[in-house]
């Protein structure tokens, strides 16, 4: 008998669909198909699907490493279980011509008097703001809106049902490339076995049951899709990166839009919304605000007390454009918890928790969205 190392091996073959611009490319910046930055999409979502059960964020990086690779250090170097393939299908396009879908009115820029345009509000970086012409640019190309490509993952068998996990959680709130976490580069999946969940939470004493069949007991997932924990439970942690969705006593922290006839509409209404939550929370002059909870630097309003004011921490909010199970384009916004990274002034500002059970409240009265799963 040949024994090789494809023995006991699993293939899943998928489609990868672009929803929006997604800016992904190389040290040059310009658009390009490549597997790296998948295979750090996979590893991200492997931390929200299984982050929750590692004590410390060692044994985390530990069991992430063991599946997807390390190089830690040469005593702990790992190669990947997981091998993974991208080609382009028929008609996947990069462009460089500009891109619109609305203006916004920042009550920070000329008192609200000038407006601001969606793209380069959510897109900063990669979009630009000519400060001469008074006019945005687009400094790099992207892949186009609608353009697909196969994605195939080789496994250990022991190791799909973890990677299925993944790749749900992935379709229904992964984004990938620069200003990611702002809509850019979100994407849908389909393909051979693969079922798209809902965007809605079960309860942890729900995550299994046992069902019977020829006498063999299988453990499978209730009838609703993600696992969430409980977000006071979540901040009590004190883990400061994150590990699991989280949800409050009206479902999962996720918010959701009505379907969308293209990209476009899509990204405008994240764009609004985005703004309101962020300039209708408080900010002094000088000094820490609650603003600063949602993402940081903030013009005008760095911290030295936060790495001298030169660190950086992204926003624990995802913005994203999806497709729902009637296959329809929604626009998502999805809150990821966990503790700060950065010391923050709880008896001036209240808790972390607080703060953001305000933005949560926002949320639910705004009537472009509405929560996933949970009362209306």
């Amino acid at each position: 008998m040949i024994i090789t190392r494809f023995h006991n091996m699993a293939q899943l073959r998928l489609t990868v669909e672009f929803l929006t611009p997604t800016f992904l490319g190389g040290a040059n910046q310009n658009a390009e198909l490549r597997a790296a930055p998948f295979k750090n999409l996979l590893r991200q979502w492997w931390r929200v699907t299984k982050g929750s059960s590692c004590a410390t964020h060692q044994e985390m990086l530990k069991q992430e490493g063991d599946l997807f690779g390390s190089v830690l250090d040469d005593s702990q170097a790992s190669a990947s279980q997981v091998r993974l393939t991208l080609i382009p299908e028929d008609g996947f396009n990069t462009l460089e011509e500009e891109f619109s879908f609305g203006d916004l009115r920042h009550p920070n820029v000329n008192g609200g008097r000038t407006p601001v345009s969606s793209a380069l509000y959510l897109g900063y970086g990669p979009i630009t703001f000519n400060r001469t012409s008074r006019t945005r640019t687009q400094s790099r190309r992207y892949i186009a809106p609608g353009s697909k490509a196969s994605l195939t993952f080789t496994l250990p068998k022991t190791h799909e049902a973890t990677l299925r996990d993944i790749l749900a959680y992935i379709d229904a709130f992964g984004t990938i490339g620069s200003r990611c976490r702002n809509g850019y580069g979100s994407l849908a999946l389909s393909g051979e076995g693969f079922l798209r969940q809902k965007a809605v939470a079960f309860s942890a004493d729900k995550v299994a049951q046992e069902t019977r069949s020829g006498g063999v007991v299988r453990r499978v997932k209730s009838a609703t899709a993600f696992a969430a924990d409980d977000i006071a439970r979540i901040f009590s942690q004190g883990k400061q990166y994150p590990t699991t969705p989280g949800k409050d006593g009206k479902g999962l922290l996720c918010w959701e839009s009505e379907p969308f006839q293209g990209w476009k509409p899509a990204m405008q209404a994240l764009a609004e919304t985005y703004l309101n939550i962020r300039t209708k929370t408080d900010i002094p002059p000088q000094g820490m605000g609650k603003r600063h909870i949602l993402g940081y630097p903030i013009t005008h309003h760095n911290l030295r007390e936060w790495d001298g004011g030169a660190g950086r921490m992204p926003s624990q909010l995802r913005l994203m454009v999806k497709r729902n199970t009637a296959n329809q384009l929604v626009a998502r916004i999805l809150h990821l918890p966990h503790k700060l990274p950065q010391t923050w002034n709880e008896r001036a500002l209240g808790t972390e928790l607080s703060v953001w059970q305000d933005i949560h409240k926002r949320l639910d009265a705004n009537t472009t969205f509405h929560r996933c799963g949970g009362a209306q």
